[in-house]
């Protein structure tokens, strides 16, 4: 009896210490984005020729590009949320929900460009759900695409890469970004945009003969605002990626995306990439800094996105990270977003 009590004690100890000391989070390799080896090269020489754009289309969302923001509040009603971008304009954000969600960008009263993820939006002359091998079928892709301004002539020049998850199409008056999930071939994104904005985004490798579209010198205030808003963003894409894999929606954690926003800061900061903090540890030592309470935890991190709609896209075309994204275990998630430095903290709570 008195060996039996032993071996019991000594269970009990060692589940103690595992308790303690076990890690159940997952860190997978941090994910860097195309514009981290992007380059912007201006030329002297104007190059011989432009491809064709496609005729514009006649409906859809594409239409409301260069519009005033007006209509949308006729034909929408109020968004949801208004988010401040880094680009000076603003996202209007209808989110209620995942089949028709959209997102409107907002300049001084003038729609610069839409975002859409649901399969109720009309994406004319696209659909979400279309396979890689339709949208060639049916549209030219090239490699490189002419962008006139002015005097100014822009080109841009797409990988191989790019080609076959973040295709770049040229239309009369506007342009298409169509988003392709690389494991599925299919469209499950799509961005009309106009030229002056995506100039300013430089989403590919640039060359010029001209002048640069000048950035903006964002204040501390509006910083801030842009970092919450493309936190929330990240929050809605993912939830609609979750929804259209038929998994559950994730809460929103208010702790958790302090603590990856204090991350994302860190790491623009002291100019690193990880999920170990040269200061505050793993993520288990940063959750239990702030008493985040969970039994498993994952993290993806991100760099080198213009912005959230690139950075969910990027990880949702990672292995490791879109396992992450639809893991059904989590019911939590906390953003946090520091310029161009992306953190995504998933609980099981």
């Amino acid at each position: 009896m008195k060996t039996l009590f032993r071996i019991l004690i000594v269970l009990f100890s060692l589940a103690i210490v595992y308790y303690y000391t076990s890690d159940s989070t997952s860190e997978l390799k941090p994910l860097e984005g195309p514009n981290l080896k992007s380059t912007v090269i201006p030329k002297t020489e104007i190059p011989d020729g432009f491809e064709d754009a496609l005729p514009r289309p006649e409906a859809g969302v594409s239409t409301y590009i260069n519009q005033e923001s007006n209509i949308l509040l006729k034909e929408f009603g109020e968004p949801n949320r208004i988010d401040q971008s880094a680009y000076g304009y603003e996202w209007w954000i209808y989110n209620h929900d995942s089949n028709s969600f959209a997102m409107f960008g907002v300049d001084h009263g003038k729609i610069t460009q839409v975002y859409i993820a649901g399969e109720n939006m009309d994406a004319t002359p696209y659909k979400i759900g279309q396979t890689l091998d339709e949208i060639y079928r049916m549209t030219i892709v090239n490699p490189e695409i002419s962008v006139k301004i002015g005097e100014n002539i822009y080109i841009f020049s797409l990988t191989e890469y790019d080609m076959h998850t973040r295709i770049l199409v040229k239309f009369d008056g506007v342009f298409a970004q169509l988003y392709i999930d690389q494991f599925t071939d299919t469209l499950i994104g799509i961005r009309f945009i106009n030229s002056e904005t995506l100039i300013k985004h430089r989403p590919y490798e640039m060359t010029f003969v001209g002048d640069l579209i000048p950035t903006l010198n964002l204040n501390s205030y509006v910083l801030q605002q842009s970092n919450e808003g493309y936190s929330r963003q990240l929050f809605d894409i993912v939830n609609v990626f979750r929804k259209k894999e038929r998994v559950t929606a994730l809460q929103w954690d208010v702790d958790a995306s302090i603590v990856a926003m204090e991350h994302s800061e860190e790491m623009y900061m002291e100019n690193y990439l990880s999920h170990d903090s040269p200061k505050f540890g793993s993520l288990k030592d940063r959750l239990e800094s702030h008493s985040v309470s969970y039994n498993e935890a994952g993290e993806n991190l991100a760099t080198a996105y213009y912005d959230a709609i690139e950075a969910a896209h990027g990880w949702f075309n990672s292995e490791d990270h879109r396992q992450l994204i639809l893991n059904d275990d989590f019911t939590h998630v906390g953003s946090g977003v520091f310029i161009n430095y992306y953190t995504q903290i998933f609980l099981n709570k």
